[in-house]
């Protein structure tokens, strides 16, 4: 058990990990940006301390960590997409929303009179971009774009800063995350409620591979590196090491929502497929951890979800 503090809860993997935390018998705050939807954590809600608030408010920030005292911080928080655009405005949005409140959380937890003794920041491993596969830490990365290149500076302001820090701090970098709750606006949840409300779903990559990461697994290793922040080292990889083609994806989910596979069309590949993998090797061999969850395990218990939530809550509505 631990005083814990979570910043993104209101996501989906931090909603997640709220949970996990909370059934081990932490004792958790969160912290919400303002205008934040508490939908993922609505029933929970009464069970956490639940702060407002945005975490580059130094004022806000003080009183909830004077009040919450964390022992362990996971900085779930962050924007994902950031369209490019021509002026570069992109860039400076991506260091507001995801550099900015990086660093104004650890100045206002080194500052504070009880300092956490763990930081654990989620990463990406997008932040490798056009790397070699499968990514390992000590790769130079080339991230492709501003969502990228602000984890990654985020990465290394940590690395850079953590002489200076009274706690332990590590860089979770995630492989790609699905399982239940997830948005629509990713490619596995947006295709099951597809395929099981008998809609057309199309492929354009279907020759891309991607190492897929149940949510259950990255909860499992973020707690573990909050325990075991220092026998990880400032950044490791959480994934699974596999690569099925997005085509195999799509056909065990054809399967398992037993859709006409007529339903799924793909496209012929016009580029170079591309592979998003990565090496576990390193939080393997020093924290005994691995990826437990087989991806057709992972599957079958997103599309039971949605089978129970999602179309059903469809079919209600259409009903009245």
């Amino acid at each position: 058990m631990a005083r814990v503090l979570i910043t993104g809860a209101s996501g989906f993997i931090g909603s997640n990990l709220t949970r996990a935390c909370l059934k081990r018998g932490d004792e958790v705050s969160v912290i919400l940006r303002p205008r934040s939807s508490t939908g993922r954590i609505a029933d929970i809600a009464s069970r956490v301390g639940l702060y407002r608030l945005d975490v580059t408010d130094a004022r806000a920030l003080h009183s909830c960590l004077a009040k919450a005292r964390p022992e362990i911080v996971f900085h779930v928080g962050a924007r994902t997409r950031f369209e490019n655009r021509p002026d570069l405005q992109d860039l400076a949005d991506s260091v507001e929303e995801n550099v900015s409140p990086l660093i104004a959380l650890l100045s206002a937890l080194a500052a504070c009179d009880c300092p956490p003794r763990t930081f654990v920041r989620t990463g990406t491993i997008a932040e490798y971009g056009d790397c070699p596969t499968p990514f390992t830490e000590t790769e130079r990365e080339r991230p492709g774009g501003s969502y990228a290149a602000s984890l990654l500076a985020g990465t290394h302001y940590l690395e850079m800063a953590q002489p200076r820090l009274p706690f332990f701090a590590v860089t979770a970098r995630l492989a790609l995350t699905y399982g239940p709750g997830q948005s629509e606006s990713f490619l596995i949840p947006r295709a099951i409620t597809q395929l099981l409300a008998g809609q057309k779903v199309s492929v354009r990559s279907p020759l891309d591979r991607r190492d897929l990461i149940h949510v259950d697994d990255v909860t499992t290793a973020l707690m573990m590196l909050g325990d075991n922040p220092d026998g990880a080292g400032p950044v490791v990889n959480v994934g699974t090491g596999d690569s099925p083609t997005v085509a195999e994806v799509m056909r065990t989910l054809i399967k398992l929502t037993d859709a006409d596979v007529n339903l799924v069309k793909f496209s012929d590949q016009v580029r170079d497929p591309v592979e998003l993998i990565v090496s576990a090797e390193r939080i393997r061999e020093r924290l005994g951890w691995s990826a437990e969850i087989k991806l057709q395990d992972g599957l079958e218990r997103t599309v039971k979800w949605a089978r129970e939530n999602i179309i059903t809550n469809l079919a209600t509505e259409m009903q009245a």
